[in-house]
């Protein structure tokens, strides 16, 4: 199946949102070429463009208790830090909507169950609703959210979100699975601390990470404030802070936890 004549095609792809103008050339050219060699096998599909990111597991169920004390609130939920996009207009595409419509769109939520894929619904009683109407202006008919489990990590997953200008009965679903795994594989392998949703810099304070990975290979705190040029008060005020934030019982559990979410 060809996916030309969607306004998502054209333009190299690009690795938008994690590498920085002050990263080497070299990382910015690697990221161009891995996902530059997805775009055919997406294409066979029926797919012109997509996002991908990392989804924590518990995250379906923080974003129903809307509750200010989870660490994954919906405002982190709905942030676009660890998003890797398929083009500077897909990019453009995925910020318009965690800012503008999601906030209000069923399809969010949904889309933060990782149980099974799930196709975005852009019709509500007979009319388009406001995610339709952005998707469309992209040239994009069916949204597809497609989960893929982490094969290293029971704590977080994958998750493609991916983009065709066809009807969802006209797209190749065949060997798709397949394809997606193989792209994450490629994405783990590659950009891994960058994905994790566990290490976006608006989870953490990156002092208290600093401390925390400094209390993990066993110094005091007298030692961790020696080594950050902080008081030994503040060591104490980061990781009791973080220790809360990921209802750690003790310092010991509180490292055990950070181990698990990758996260030192």
């Amino acid at each position: 199946m060809n996916s030309s004549g969607c306004v998502l095609d054209g333009g190299k792809m690009e690795k938008i949102t994690l590498l920085s103008e002050s990263e080497p050339a070299q990382s910015r050219i690697l990221a161009d070429s891995i996902l530059n060699r997805m775009k055919p096998p997406f294409a066979e599909h029926g797919f012109a463009g997509f996002w991908f990111q990392g989804i924590a597991i518990s995250a379906y169920q923080d974003y129903l208790q809307n509750s200010r004390k989870s660490l994954l609130t919906r405002r982190i939920l709905r942030g676009c830090g660890g998003v890797l996009t398929s083009s500077p207009k897909v990019q453009q595409l995925h910020e318009q909507y965690v800012t503008r419509i999601a906030p209000t769109d069923i399809n969010f939520g949904e889309a933060l169950r990782l149980e099974s894929p799930y196709c975005y619904i852009l019709c509500e009683n007979g009319q388009p609703n406001k995610a339709q109407k952005l998707f469309n202006r992209y040239g994009v008919n069916t949204v597809l959210s497609w989960p893929l489990k982490h094969f290293a990590s029971d704590a977080w997953a994958g998750r493609f979100t991916l983009l065709s200008k066809y009807t969802y009965d006209e797209i190749n679903a065949t060997g798709l699975e397949i394809t997606l795994k193989q792209a994450q594989m490629s994405l783990f392998e590659h950009f891994h601390n960058e994905i994790n949703p566990f290490r976006q810099c608006n989870l953490f304070n990156q002092t208290a990470i600093k401390a925390l990975k400094m209390a993990a290979t066993g110094l005091h705190n007298h030692e961790i404030s020696q080594e950050l040029h902080i008081t030994v008060r503040g060591v104490e005020y980061h990781l009791e802070s973080i220790r809360n934030k990921l209802s750690a019982s003790n310092r010991a559990n509180l490292v055990h936890i950070a181990h698990q979410l990758e996260i030192i």
